[in-house]
C-alpha cells in the first residue's frame, strides 16, 4: 500500500507541473540618434569686461542693451551679446532658443546668465543677474547652443 501510495504522490507532482502556464512578453526597444552639426555664433564668446558695481549692492539685473535701471551699476567695459548664431553658414537662423547657466569664480561665487535669440534681429542676447554683495572676482561659464531642423 505504501507502494502505492509513494506512485501516486509522485504522478501527483508530475501532471501538477505538466499543467503549469507560463507567460511571455514581447519587448520593443528604439533608440533615435541625432547627428550634431557645427553651429557658427559670430563673435563666438559673450565678454561683459569689467563691471563695476558699489559695495554692499542690491541684487540686479544687466539687460541684453548692457544697462541696468539699479543705481548699484556704476559701468560695464564688455557688451553682452553675440551678433549672430547660423547653423552652418546656412543662413537660417535659430527662433526658440533660451538657455539658462551660472557663471562661478575660482572662490566659487556665482551670477546667473540667460540667453535667448531674438527673433526679429537674430541676436544671441544675454542678461546677467549680480547677486546682493557680490564678490570680486573673474566669473565664467558655458551653455550650449542648439538649432533642430
Amino acid at each position: 500500500m505504501r507502494k502505492y501510495f509513494l506512485l501516486s504522490a509522485v504522478a501527483l507532482l508530475a501532471t501538477s507541473t505538466a499543467n503549469a502556464t507560463t507567460d511571455y512578453a514581447e519587448v520593443t526597444a528604439k533608440a533615435t540618434i541625432q547627428v550634431a552639426g557645427t553651429l557658427e555664433c559670430n563673435g563666438g564668446e559673450v565678454d561683459y569686461g569689467t563691471i563695476v558695481v558699489k559695495q554692499d549692492n542690491e541684487e540686479f539685473v544687466i539687460d541684453y542693451y548692457g544697462e541696468s535701471t539699479s543705481e548699484d551699476f556704476i559701468s560695464m567695459s564688455g557688451e553682452g551679446n553675440i551678433s549672430s548664431c547660423a547653423p552652418g553658414g546656412s543662413g537660417e537662423y535659430l527662433n526658440n532658443f533660451t538657455a539658462s547657466t551660472e557663471l562661478t569664480s575660482a572662490e566659487g561665487n556665482k551670477l546667473s546668465l540667460n540667453a535667448y535669440i531674438n527673433k526679429d534681429s537674430e541676436e544671441l542676447l544675454t542678461e546677467l543677474t549680480i547677486p546682493a554683495n557680490v564678490k570680486a572676482g573673474e566669473y565664467t561659464g558655458s551653455f550650449t547652443v542648439t538649432y533642430t531642423y
